[in-house]
């Protein structure tokens, strides 16, 4: 860890195009007391503006929003290189996973914490991929031999930090937080600290300047939702789309997803029109209103993405509302069964991007064992798989099958890291 406390505080920076935005902790843990997310998962709803300053809830982008856009798609060729060049990333991003990235250096002296415990605190236990990553933990955790404790956050920092105390007072080997910034719980996170007992953070960014250690560590999870995205409406609407991104902005993170799929249409797609507009955790029952007026206010949009999966169902209510439920094509990120299972019924749902939730409770696990072994933290990367209509009918949509990890390949990466653990 490069230095103590400031990289673990909530992130201030990178405020661009209505992106990245903090203004102080206390300011950011009112924003985080509601929100979800997820790489995975995050808990939505909507609050829009009208105004395409870059620095106001909604941004506009289209043609003439950068005199670059047009150039950079004609010197790679035009605006159909840019529809082939999408065509052929969501056939990659179609695709299944052929090789995990299971990490390769072997983790010491695992048999050393036999029977101690590891507490998994998800934001909010109640989201789908939380529950498939703490029921996939469960037996990577069980695997090395030690026990899991899920205690939920309940999406605000007096719960997180009522969990973290249990884990202080469980003698925890090891916290891993998903989707919850450091700085949401952070005198109760430092405590833990103190006391030698390691914090792995999931599906959050870390900040700038910030190294993993034994102490805390960082895995990011899956970061480009929107980016694959992206890729999808460009490739699906041959470089024509007209769409409105609806950004979570309780969570830098989340926000900062958003602001890096950006330059893909820029560069890309110079006839899209992209509209961003935010959502929030603390206007959940105002989603399904908010998203009619967003699609009001852009009558000729055809497509409409919302961030993370908790928000699909307002959605989907908010686009029957405004009558374009047979013109608009709605994309979802951190899908689950609920939006895979809407796509194969050929719903407003077109295009559903899903984390590899199997395999990312064990590389949760993996990273928690390292750091409690004091072997170091590695790099873990999560698998994920888009899914729109050209696939969706080769797997099985079934909570089952989410489970076992089916959808994106087999399950050899459980023995793989179990020989990693010398638990084989």
């Amino acid at each position: 860890m490069a230095t103590a406390p400031s990289p673990m505080a909530p992130t201030d920076r990178r405020v661009r195009s209505g992106a990245r935005r903090r203004t102080s902790l206390l300011s950011g843990v009112a924003l985080l007391a509601a929100a979800a997310l997820g790489l995975a998962a995050c808990s939505s709803s909507s609050s829009s503006g009208s105004s395409s300053s870059s620095s106001a809830p909604s941004t506009s982008m289209g043609t003439s929003a950068s005199s670059g856009a047009s150039s950079a798609a004609s010197a790679g060729g035009g605006a159909a290189a840019g529809v082939a060049k999408a065509q052929a990333q969501v056939a990659q991003l179609s695709a299944k996973t052929l090789k995990y990235p299971v990490p390769t250096t072997p983790v010491s002296n695992v048999a050393s914490l036999k029977g101690r415990t590891i507490f998994y605190i998800p934001l909010l236990q109640q989201i789908p991929t939380f529950a498939v990553a703490a029921a996939t933990m469960k037996g990577a955790v069980e695997k090395a031999g030690l026990k899991l404790q899920v205690c939920n956050g309940k999406a605000n920092p007096s719960g997180v930090a009522a969990c973290v105390q249990q884990a202080i007072t469980s003698n925890a080997a090891a916290i891993v937080l998903d989707a919850i910034p450091y700085g949401m719980a952070q005198n109760a996170l430092d405590s833990a600290k103190s006391k030698g007992i390691p914090i792995v953070v999931g599906d959050q960014y870390p900040t700038a300047g910030f190294t993993n250690s034994n102490a805390v560590s960082y895995v990011p999870g899956v970061t480009d939702f929107p980016s694959q995205v992206a890729w999808w409406m460009i490739a699906d609407s041959k470089g024509a789309a007209n769409a409105i991104i609806a950004q979570e902005a309780d969570n830098p993170s989340s926000m900062k997803f958003v602001a890096d799929s950006l330059s893909i249409y820029k560069t890309y797609c110079p006839g899209c029109k992209i509209t961003v507009k935010t959502i929030t955790a603390t206007t959940n029952a105002l989603l399904a209103s908010a998203t009619s007026s967003n699609i009001l206010a852009n009558p000729d949009a055809t497509y409409y993405y919302t961030e993370f999966e908790d928000s699909l169902q307002p959605t989907i209510q908010g686009i029957q509302q405004s009558g374009k439920s047979s013109t608009m094509s709605l994309a979802v990120g951190a899908g689950t069964t609920n939006g895979l299972g809407l796509l194969k019924a050929n719903s407003v749902v077109k295009c559903v991007i899903v984390a590899d939730e199997a395999y990312e409770g064990w590389a949760l696990t993996d990273q928690a064992l390292r750091m409690a072994t004091k072997t170091g933290p590695t790099t873990e990367t999560i698998p994920s798989r888009l899914f729109d209509e050209s696939n969706i009918g080769s797997i099985s949509v079934t909570p089952a099958a989410q489970l076992s990890g089916e959808w994106f390949g087999d399950a050899s990466f459980k023995s793989a890291f179990a020989t990693l653990w010398g638990v084989s």
